[in-house]
This record gives C-alpha cells, structure tokens and sequence, in this order.
C-alpha cells in the first residue's frame, strides 16, 4: 500500500501546490527512502544477467584506462577491477544502458509515480509493468548492448591508433566521443518513454535522440549528478586511499545505486518527455507511435 496522503476537494474549490520542484523532490525522497531501498534489491535481483555481463566490461574498461605500462595482474589487477572497473559499468547499469530491459521498466515506472507523487503498490506494479514491457525491454537492451559493446570498442581501437599522432584519427576519436555521450544520454528517455507512452521502438529512439539533442545542457547535468553519485565515493577512496570509503561505495550499489539514480532521472526527465509527448487535450498517459 501506499503511504501516500489523498486529499479530497471540496466542489469549487481547486487545490494549487505552491511548493517548489526541488522542495518536492526532497520531500519525496524522504517518504520513500525505504521503499527506494527495497526497490534497488528487487532490481538487483531481476538484473543478474546483467551484472554477469557488466563483469567482462570490467576488464575491458579497466584496460581502456590504464596505460600499457601500468598493467597488472593478479591481487593488484582484481583491486583494480574493484576500483576502476566495477563503478564504471555500474555507471552504464545505472543510466541505463546495459541492463534486464523488463526489470529497468518496472522499476521505471515505480520511480515515475514516486516523481509525480502517485500512490503505487511495489511489488504489483513492478511485476505488472515487467510483463507489460517484456517483449521491447528485452529488444531495447540487446539493442543498447549491442551499441555500447560497438561504441567501446571503437573508442578503445581509435585510442590505440591514436599513438601515432594522426590528426584525423584524433578528430575521428573526438567524434566517437561525442556519439557515446549522446547515447548516454538517449538512454535517459527510453524507459521512461517505454513505460509511458505506446511507442514503436524505433520511435522510442528517434524521439530519445532528439531529446538527446535538443536538451543536452539538462542533459549533461543529469549525467553528471549520477556520475557523482556511481562514482564519486570510488574516486575519494582511491584518491584518500581509504579502503573504508570505497567499501561505502560498494554498500551504496547494494543499496540505492541505483533506484536513486533512477528516481533522479525520471524525476527530472518525465516533465520533459511529457511537454512534448502528452496529449493537450487529454490526461491520458498514452500516445500513439
């Protein structure tokens, strides 16, 4: 059940909230700090098959950013996937991109009826809005996969090449860069999008691309407000060289990592989505794709 208060209205009357969206933001996260916990365990749960495929771009990404010279092995090469790789790809789990498609749905949803303060009952409305999006979860994580993993290797092939010092191959980096932070941020919209809106999925990410576009300053914030959050406590500890910290930030992914992050996009991102996509003239959820 929800802990949410439904005020009735007297005929003629008409209620005005005068609080502010970051008040209401905070006031929200209150109430359901609780609930964004048990919610991050169900998520976790639902995305193991994820999280054993995050494990091999541990490894990859951890390659990506430390010099050839500085390679190691054994006890040091696992501290260092613990450190650099781990908050990296639980960064990529977080935004979305690699993740359980039906699992991130339902989560989605909860975090978007938190974000407009409608009542919902957890576990229901999760299981309900996994089956509801099944069959385009599971086709817009293997899609994201399959981009990210392409993205990646890309990005890794041209720094290598890079060694050379071929100005075009740096402009052709540079670019490569460019489209993965627009993929990023493509991936705030398609789920909310997903759980909202009966879209096509090729409208999902021609609508999460223009999106992506049109509102990339917004964008970049939400981005670096989760950046913060994922990897923040990783980098205070490796640069405090406090074991303790980063031992904080692992209890952090168990815990909120990442129905926090979610919260934090939906809310910021759903007002967005639905000044374009909800109809005028109807208070429908719904649009046709």
């Amino acid at each position: 059940m929800s802990d949410e208060k439904i005020f009735e209205v007297a005929p003629g009357e008409h209620y005005e909230d005068d609080r502010s969206r970051l008040n209401i933001f905070f006031q929200v996260l209150g109430r359901k700090f609780w609930k964004l916990i048990t919610i991050n365990l169900m998520f976790i749960l639902f995305n193991l098959p994820a999280m054993i495929i995050s494990f091999f771009f541990c490894a990859f990404l951890t390659n990506l950013l430390i010099p050839a010279e500085l390679v190691v092995t054994g006890t040091d090469l696992l501290s260092h996937l613990v450190v650099l790789g781990v908050p990296l790809t639980m960064s990529l789990m977080a935004i979305p991109i690699i993740t359980v498609g039906p699992a991130q749905a339902g989560m989605t949803y909860l975090m978007r009826c938190f974000a407009y303060e409608i009542p919902t009952f957890t576990w229901s409305d999760f299981k309900d809005k996994m089956k509801e999006n099944l069959k385009q979860g599971l086709l817009v994580s293997l899609i994201n996969l399959i981009a990210i993993t392409f993205l990646l290797y890309d990005i890794y092939l041209y720094t290598q090449l890079n060694a050379q010092a071929n100005p075009l191959l740096s402009i052709a980096n540079g670019l490569l860069v460019v489209v993965f932070a627009l993929f990023l941020m493509m991936n705030l919209y398609l789920y909310p999008m997903m759980v909202s809106y009966q879209l096509k999925t090729k409208h999902l990410y021609k609508n999460a691309l223009l999106f992506a576009f049109g509102k990339f300053i917004p964008n970049l914030g939400i981005l670096l407000l989760c950046g913060v959050i994922i990897l923040g406590p990783m980098i205070i500890g490796l640069v405090a060289g406090a074991p303790i910290i980063i031992g904080l930030g692992l209890v952090l992914y168990v815990t909120l990592g990442f129905s926090l992050t979610s919260y934090i996009i939906n809310f910021f991102i759903n007002p967005i989505i639905d000044k374009y996509l909800k109809p005028a003239d109807a208070g429908e959820e719904s649009a046709e794709g």
